[in-house]
This record gives structure tokens, sequence and C-alpha cells, in this order.
């Protein structure tokens, strides 16, 4: 994919939490199609800096190509943003007055069959977000056909709030005693005939919740995300600012207690801020969005 069909969440609403003046050096956690460190690169110029962040190699491509006539004021690493308080270190943007973490996967991640995201569309059961999404190289494959029932049961009703985790846990292991699931369709015909009739019609698609809770297991983004605030607490300046946006409530709760419980950090949104009207109106995968901002004491 050459063209990136993703569209950021409240980009002018992060860009003016994070107060980004000219000159600053900010760094962009999340790349994706690169949006953010557009608005950043323009919010910061003429001598501004922005670091971005992603495990996907094609992510980075699209933006080495699109801000290549930023020359130096853009740096693309391909890197888990867990680990950006090192990246940042090597790369001359500690300390920093600004991060940003879009929690949100991509269209375009989504669009790409071979990640094995979507329940739409056929695809390997993969799920990794790129080859530095996990250590151990683990897939979505190796939870459904090797986990046990308790395992499964746990994944999918912790990371995925699925009521029905249990009947399809037990559709799982009754499948893959046939033969191993191997693609995304043949995870979507289990959970299809594991949940009642009536979830076809309710507000989402009966594997949502299921392949939600897969993709977390598979990138641990639950843990990663805990270890990216902390890093970006050590990276910001004092009056530094961090914006994150998250699009479940797991997500949403890490972050409002990281905030929260840090004693170097003052949570700036009392509430999180959410999508205009408008934006939800054009772009209804923002409905889900929540916007907290701290700022570094």
């Amino acid at each position: 994919m050459n063209e990136s069909v993703h569209i950021a969440v409240m980009t002018s609403e992060v860009i003016d939490a994070l107060g980004t003046r000219p000159g600053g050096r900010t760094v962009d956690g999340t790349l994706g199609a690169g949006t953010y460190a557009a608005s950043l690169l323009e919010a910061t110029a003429p001598d501004g800096s922005v670091l971005s962040l992603d495990v996907d190699p094609g992510a980075l491509k699209r933006a080495r190509e699109r801000f290549a006539p930023y020359g130096k004021r853009w740096v693309g690493v391909e890197a888990n943003f867990r680990s950006l308080d090192r990246i940042a270190e090597e790369r001359g943007f500690r300390p920093c007055e600004g991060v940003v973490l879009d929690l949100g996967v991509s269209s375009d991640e989504l669009a790409d069959a071979s990640k094995g995201l979507s329940f739409m569309k056929e695809g390997p059961l993969d799920m990794r977000l790129g080859p530095r999404a996990n250590e151990d190289g683990l897939t979505a494959g190796d939870i459904v056909n090797s986990w046990s029932r308790d395992d499964l049961i746990t994944v999918i009703r912790d990371y995925g709030e699925e009521r029905f985790a249990g009947r399809i846990a037990d559709g799982i292991l009754r499948a893959r005693k046939a033969a191993r699931l191997v693609g995304t369709l043949d995870l979507v015909s289990v959970i299809r005939s594991s949940v009642p009739r009536t979830y076809e019609h309710g507000r989402i698609h009966p594997a949502t919740r299921t392949f939600q809770a897969l993709r977390i297991a598979v990138n641990d983004e639950l843990e990663a995300l805990r270890d990216a605030i902390a890093a970006a607490r050590r990276i910001l300046a004092p009056g530094g600012r961090i914006a994150v946006v998250s699009f479940h409530s797991l997500e949403d709760r890490i972050v409002k207690h990281a905030f929260k419980e840090a004693d170097d950090l003052v949570p700036i949104t009392k509430r999180p801020a959410i999508p205009s009207e408008d934006e939800m109106t054009a772009n209804p995968r923002s409905r889900s969005a929540k916007l907290r901002v701290a700022e570094k004491r």
C-alpha cells in the first residue's frame, strides 16, 4: 500500500493541548499515517523537530517519502513506543517538550490483509502490528491453536470484554481438534457458530471483541502502554506535556490512573476530551476516541 487511507482523530485538539511552539522537540510515539507528525512539523516551524516511532515498516516507508522535504527536522525509527526514552536519548530528543501517543489501529493496518487484523477479509492469523511488535514472535495463530481453554477465556474476556468468552473458547477447542486454524475467516466462522444468533443483530460484528483481545495479547499492548507513559515521563522537560488518544476502556483506564498516580505529572484534562459531532459524523471510527493530557511538573 503506497498511500495512506487512515484519518487521524482530534488532530487540532492534540496539537493545541501539547502547546507546541516554534523550535520545540516532540516525540510522536505512534507514527501511523503521519498526520500528527505533519501537524507538529508545521507547529514547530521553522526549526523544530519531530521524532516518530512505529513498528510498521510500511508506515515508516510512506513517511520517509512524505517528510523528505523537511530534512533533519523529521526523524523516523522502527521501534515500539515502550522504548521511546531510549530512542529519544539516542536521537537527541531528551528532554523534549511534548509526547503524543495515538493508540488506535490505523485503517492502513486493517486494510493490510497480510497482518490478519481484520475480520472482514481473509488473512493469516498473525495480528502483529510489525516485526518489532513483540519479542517472542507470538501470533494469534499460536494463541488459538495452542493455548488452554482457561487461558483463551481469560484473554477473550479480559482484553475483549466479551461476555461469551467461554462459548467462543469452547468453539475454538472443538475446531482445532479437526484442523489447525490458519486464516482470519476460519476464526470468524468459529466465533459466529459459538455465539447466540441474536449477536448478529447487535451494534458490532460478533468477532470484534475476540479480534481485539487477540491483537492486544499478541502485541502486549496494555503493558507497552504503561511502559510508554513511564518512558515519556523520563524524557519530558519540566512543563512538557503528554497527550494520549485511546479507543477503548481498557486503554483509557490505564492512562487515567497513570496520570493520576504519577508524582511528576499534573493531569490537564479532568475528563477526557472527545471528538466533535462534526468529526464523528465525518469519521465514524472516531466515536470511541478519548484524549487525556498531562503536564510534567
